[in-house]
């Protein structure tokens, strides 16, 4: 089998199917930083220099990085912030889940909450959080 040479090269071997997220999605995914995995299907991410400037994270299924789930939610306070294609919403179990992910460490130490607040204002330059504020009860988001 012949070497790639590089990036660029192997992403033009690949072939495309249905499953292959769009262009736009493989974009979006190389301006997020993931936070973490809140249950089996789904994860977080902040999408880095968001042009909303409203401090918000994203929720996406693992399987196909947003084409079956995609939902964003505000992190000042327990409100979802849809816009188009990330209008899904989260059942009672899955809004637990969250909750339980953020209250938990991650392997630094950190919690998971202190960790999206940074990640947040490491990667957003116009918009920045209070590192000191409190989590909202995301069982009940609005």
């Amino acid at each position: 089998m012949e070497k790639i040479k590089n990036f660029n090269e192997f992403v033009n071997s690949k072939t495309l199917n249905e499953k292959t997220p769009t262009k736009e999605w493989d974009d979006m995914l190389l301006e997020m930083a993931q936070i973490g995995n809140i249950n089996k299907t789904l994860v977080i991410y902040v999408r880095s220099n968001d042009p909303g400037n409203i401090p918000h994270f994203h929720i996406v299924d693992k399987t196909t990085l947003g084409n079956k789930f995609h939902t964003c939610i505000k992190i000042e306070t327990s409100e979802y912030f849809h816009h188009t294609g990330k209008e899904d919403v989260l059942n009672s179990k899955e809004r637990k889940q969250l909750l339980d992910f953020l209250n938990h460490s991650n392997e630094l130490g950190v919690s998971n909450w202190r960790y999206l607040l940074l990640s947040w204002n490491t990667n957003n330059s116009t918009k920045k959080v209070n590192m000191n504020i409190q989590m909202p009860d995301y069982t009940n988001i609005k």
